[in-house]
């Protein structure tokens, strides 16, 4: 009984982040499409969001669709990632909602739509943290599939 609340609870995680994920790229993309300059790393950002989109939904597909508990997903909940990919995302989503425009507020939209509130370096790390991320729910991922 056990297992099968450890692998719901590892399930509902996923669809958590799979949703916030989601959010998180359509806030971006459509930043993106308001801006005609914005920053290189924030598309490159973007990718590997919507990279870590794209595993944690087949995560979940994966993990809907077994009748057995999924000792992956377990294992990856046990040991955190998912709580660190969620804590990246929300580090994102911070850094996205700073740069969106507030109703009635035209000075301070200008300032938001010119300035990338991470820092080079910052936004350098979340895209590796993107990419280790990726790496280890592929992993988790193909090993499961087998």
């Amino acid at each position: 009984m056990a297992e099968f609340i450890g692998a719901v609870g590892a399930i509902a995680s996923v669809i958590q982040l799979v949703q916030f994920s989601g959010d998180i790229l359509t806030t971006g993309y459509g930043f993106i499409a308001k801006v005609t300059r914005a920053p290189a790393e924030l598309r490159e950002l973007l990718a590997e969001s919507a990279g870590l989109n794209y595993i944690l939904a087949q995560l979940q597909s994966l993990g809907e669709s077994s009748t057995s508990p999924n000792d992956a997903l377990q294992s990856l909940q046990q040991l955190g990632v998912f709580k660190e990919c969620h804590d990246l995302l929300v580090m994102i989503k911070r850094s996205l909602d700073a740069c969106q425009q507030l109703p009635s507020k035209n000075a301070s939209n200008f300032g938001r739509r010119l300035v990338w509130p991470l820092k080079e370096r910052e936004t350098k790390e979340a895209i590796q943290r993107l990419h280790r991320l990726h790496g280890l729910l592929s992993t988790a991922l193909s090993t499961n599939s087998v």
